[in-house]
């Protein structure tokens, strides 16, 4: 009978695995979902899946309702962008920081819990009919805040959950979850709208966290230790002393953060450029971000897949360049179809050299340093990202948007072919 009644083991990481069996051998071949193994792990995963899609599902609503309040002002949704982002140049570092010598199980039940407060504060000034546009920047101001400790104490939190081999597998299923949740939540919060209303829709994302305050109520984990007794503020000083000194950290951000700040400005213009460029209408237009988020399923479970691979220094080098030269062949796209196919490809790249960067950062950082560094990385993609779009935003208006968005590419390029051929170590990674 142990064909079928296997004998479950767990080790101290939640690992769920088996004795052998006449199946385990084709099981073993099976890596895409290998970090799933990990009982931890496996909760988190499915608990952020629910949380992100209802992210998704608020963010569209938020931008809807201001868009509704405002007549449909593009200033006023400016104006929330900037505020959503600048939040993490001041409070990231901390929450990294803070990570770093706390329960960081303890302050993700925290810092969900927050965003459930949040979530049903706007849902309820909508219902009393007395929202307005003040109070929409000011939750959204603090729900970033929040971020800020969340996040990188989310992406800390996981080489805990799963032993190093596993890593990398992990870290592209996480990524994989996020760009599932890109596709399904935009839509899907576009049509609750119509049924629901956008309280129905804040309200929805609040019941959201819920299921990653149950993964994480639901977890073993060893009692916590404290890796430092040193104050927060000389924690974030010394932790950026040692990124600055240690070469090849510094190289993985340095990359990173030209991919985000000149590269990915695409993300935003792409809706100019399917106007002005392929004369689309905005169902078109959602079907070309539908293609960039299939590209980036594809890419994490394509990376997943590979397990843990050896030249990941490597593949991140041509997955970057790549992503780069991805971007500017999609600027001399005249065709809807073509385009599609460039998209996949951009979506790919992009989030293969983003997974690749948050794993080798992990594997090459000190433990007692994680949260900080993990903190660099959410302060790269969430504040430094969308500053990028205002310069070549303004610069489309002069050079045109297909020409603007191909300069950035250019120099996220350019960077990336200095950074990897002067640094053997990272290319070797």
């Amino acid at each position: 009978m142990k064909d079928f009644d296997d004998i479950v083991l767990e080790t101290a990481h939640g690992e769920l695995s088996v004795q052998p069996s006449q199946h385990q051998g084709r099981l073993k071949k099976v890596q895409t979902f290998k970090a799933l193994r990990y009982r931890n792990f496996a909760l988190l995963w499915f608990g952020l899946i629910l949380s992100n899609i209802g992210t998704w599902i608020q963010i569209i609503a938020q931008w809807l309702l201001v868009l509704a309040i405002t007549n449909n002002s593009g200033v006023a949704l400016g104006v929330l962008s900037f505020v959503q982002a600048l939040p993490f140049f001041f409070f990231a570092l901390v929450g990294g920081s803070i990570a770093d010598r706390v329960d960081k199980r303890n302050l993700l039940l925290f810092t969900q819990s927050l965003q459930i407060v949040f979530a049903f504060t706007l849902g309820a000034l909508v219902l009393t009919g007395t929202v307005q546009l003040w109070q929409i920047i000011a939750i959204a101001a603090l729900n970033c805040i929040t971020l800020s400790f969340d996040a990188p104490t989310r992406f800390a939190f996981i080489p805990s959950l799963v032993p190093r081999e596993d890593l990398s597998n992990a870290i592209s299923l996480n990524s994989a979850a996020f760009s599932g949740a890109q596709i399904i939540g935009p839509a899907l919060g576009g049509v609750l709208v119509v049924f629901i209303g956008y309280a129905g829709n804040f309200i929805l994302n609040g019941f959201s966290f819920v299921a990653v305050l149950i993964a994480l109520l639901l977890m073993k984990l060893p009692k916590h230790v404290s890796a430092s007794a040193r104050p927060v503020l000389r924690g974030i000083r010394d932790g950026l002393g040692y990124i600055r000194r240690e070469r090849l950290l510094l190289s993985l951000l340095i990359n990173y953060g030209s991919l985000a700040f000149f590269g990915a400005t695409y993300t935003v213009l792409l809706s100019l450029f399917a106007v002005v460029i392929l004369g689309e209408t905005p169902a078109g237009i959602g079907v070309l971000y539908a293609a960039l988020g299939l590209g980036t399923i594809i890419g994490a479970l394509g990376l997943a897949s590979l397990g843990d691979y050896a030249r990941k220094g490597h593949l991140l080098m041509v997955s970057s360049l790549l992503f780069s030269l991805s971007i500017i062949v999609v600027t001399f796209s005249r065709l809807f179809w073509l385009s599609l196919i460039l998209l996949l490809l951009v979506g790919g790249t992009q989030v293969i050299s983003s997974a690749l960067t948050i794993t080798l950062l992990q594997l090459n950082a000190p433990r007692h340093m994680l949260g900080l560094v993990m903190s660099l990385n959410i302060l790269v993609w969430m504040g430094l990202r969308p500053m990028g779009v205002f310069p070549f935003g303004a610069l489309s208006n002069v050079i045109g948007v297909a020409t603007s968005i191909a300069l950035g590419a250019v120099i996220a390029g350019a960077i990336s072919v200095y950074v990897f051929s002067s640094n053997k170590k990272l290319r070797d990674a």
